[in-house]
């Protein structure tokens, strides 16, 4: 029987986001803080974008004109990204967003959720890898340290509040966007991009390598970006150097494309999880073909799903779900119970709800908790394991060990929390 369960109920349960995005999760209010600190004119920058609508620059008006409800298409989703970047361009400011974005999830009773961003965005010639790094590392240890000192967690032994980041590299990229693409293009003109691509990618693995290996926060690396035309297959080589380095990794796949790039995430980029994976089940858009080069037939095409979701869930390979963020992008889920999640869980596969970008969707984890609960029947053992996938399915800062042990306590005090304030036990 689906259960009946509150807003305030699902604020108390211990939550995790595990994909989020730095850039995408900037409160307007801050993003104007900024912008009058660094003299960032917002109004000019967004006419600059082609964002209509924005006059005077207020919190206000940016939460109207530019993070909006629902977005005619994916390239005006993406372009708020831009102008948010446009006052992430030195340390302070990084560390200050991931401060206050990291309280954004810890009030809402998010236990442990993982940053995502693309250090190749920030990059300037007064800005390196480490300090972009360095700044975010502080940002989330900061907030860390303030909740973990307060009394639930210091006194009565409640599950700690924990964080990992996750560097981003893209599929494809172009001179426009950001001054280390730039530099890269004209270091190398006339190279194809997707080489380009590729030698950006590698040295992000690189980079989240040596951070980890520094002690910093950095538990996994991405690939994000246009899927169609750009495998994830052709990147294996920054996967692998994770892969063998000990670095947790992660892809955006099935998310605009099919089953195909999904298994090729699987099978050369050794991934952990999947970002979004949207398009698991629509074999009838797989453009794969046999070996020797004929169409495969229908047949061939939904067994070849079929295969697909049952490696996933052999291996359990974590699904991170963020359903509002599919609906604002893609035209065939704006309608949400049309939204995969369901299959996914028929399907038996892990998923981790999480929120992709919390000001750019304007959606909050327990917003996503509360639409699945309208689209999925979800009884009490259901939202259990949900709510538990996150943390099992976390990379996680730590040893193998350490992550048992916070798995271990993160069971604990869900049942506790839920015998609490849902059973009112």
């Amino acid at each position: 029987m689906s259960l009946n369960i509150t807003r305030e109920q699902i604020l108390k349960l211990p939550k995790t986001d595990l994909h989020m995005h730095l850039d995408g999760s900037v409160r307007a209010k801050t993003i104007v803080e900024l912008a009058k600190e660094q003299k960032v004119n917002l109004v000019e920058e967004a006419k600059a974008l082609g964002i209509p609508g924005v006059v005077s620059g207020t919190a206000e008006e940016l939460e109207e004109k530019v993070f909006k409800q629902e977005y005619n298409s994916l390239m005006e989703y993406l372009v708020p990204f831009e102008l948010v970047n446009c006052v992430l361009r030195n340390t302070e400011s990084l560390e200050e967003v991931s401060y206050r974005i990291a309280c954004d999830e810890f009030n809402e009773g998010v236990r442990y959720f993982e940053m995502r961003f693309a250090p190749q965005k920030h990059w300037s010639k007064t800005l390196g890898w480490e300090d972009i790094v360095k700044a975010i590392d502080k940002g989330l240890r900061r907030a860390m340290d303030e909740f973990n000192s307060k009394d639930d967690v210091k006194l009565h032994g409640g599950l700690p509040y924990r964080c990992g980041m996750i560097l981003c590299a893209m599929r494809m990229i172009m001179p426009g966007m950001g001054d280390y693409y730039k530099t890269l293009y004209e270091l190398h003109t006339g190279d194809d991009l997707q080489n380009l691509a590729i030698m950006a990618s590698e040295e992000i693995a690189k980079l989240a390598v040596s951070s980890m290996k520094k002690g910093y926060l950095v538990v996994g690396f991405d690939l994000a970006g246009r899927e169609d035309g750009f495998p994830a297959n052709v990147h294996k080589n920054a996967f692998e150097y994770c892969y063998n380095s000990g670095v947790h990794t992660t892809c955006h796949a099935g998310e605009a494309y099919g089953p195909e790039s999904i298994m090729g995430a699987i099978k050369y980029c050794h991934v952990r999880r999947i970002g979004h994976g949207t398009q698991l089940f629509q074999w009838e858009k797989m453009q794969r073909k046999n070996p020797d080069g004929t169409e495969m037939t229908n047949d061939q095409k939904i067994e070849y799903m079929n295969q697909t979701a049952e490696r996933m869930a052999r291996e359990r390979t974590t699904v991170e779900v963020c359903l509002k963020s599919n609906s604002q992008t893609l035209p065939s889920l704006r309608n949400l119970a049309q939204h995969p999640v369901k299959d996914f869980l028929k399907y038996g596969l892990r998923v981790a709800i999480s929120t992709d970008n919390r000001v750019i969707s304007r959606v909050t984890v327990t917003d996503e908790y509360m639409s699945l609960m309208k689209i999925c029947d979800i009884d009490a053992k259901g939202l259990r394991n949900i709510c538990l996938a996150g943390f099992k399915g976390a990379f996680f800062p730590g040893t193998y060990a350490q992550h048992r042990e916070y798995m271990r306590r993160s069971i604990d005090f869900y049942d506790e929390t839920y015998k609490k304030h849902v059973l009112g036990q």
